[in-house]
């Protein structure tokens, strides 16, 4: 009785071939990793400059897609500014990062308007807007 294996033809007399061809069957079954896999890193400065531009490549392309993604199946507007390790600009926005910033700026001079206005008048938003007590019913 004779067994092919990709390595060689093993004849089946004798007990020290049957050993001989499980040892080689157990090295064709062992899964060899080529990588270590996707590891957990701990939430640090990256010391080594080269690692780091790496990293905020990959995770710069991760939260752009992420962000379309949010754009486009929630109908959010956004923008995103972020600076490269070595200090290059990056943008991004949804219908573009200039409406969205002008946008930001006049909500913000709005909020600032409202702390303007006369003190009886904040207090009245204030109360218009507190929660209400739910009154005791008692029977």
């Amino acid at each position: 009785m004779s067994v092919k294996s990709p390595i060689s033809t093993w004849v089946l007399t004798s007990p020290p071939a049957k050993i001989k061809i499980s040892i080689a069957m157990e090295t064709l079954n062992k899964k060899k990793r080529s990588s270590r896999g996707r590891q957990k890193i701990d939430i640090k400065k990256i010391e080594n400059e080269a690692a780091r531009q790496v990293a905020f490549t990959k995770r710069r392309q991760g939260v752009m897609k992420k962000a379309s993604e949010l754009s486009i199946l929630c109908g959010v507007e956004f923008a995103i500014v972020a600076f490269s390790p070595a200090g290059k600009p990056f943008s991004l926005g949804h219908p573009s990062v200039e409406s969205i910033v002008a946008r930001f700026l006049d909500h913000g001079s709005v909020a600032a308007g409202l702390a303007q206005q006369p003190a009886e008048w904040q207090l009245n938003l204030q109360c218009a807007y507190a929660p209400r007590p739910t009154p005791n019913f008692q029977l």
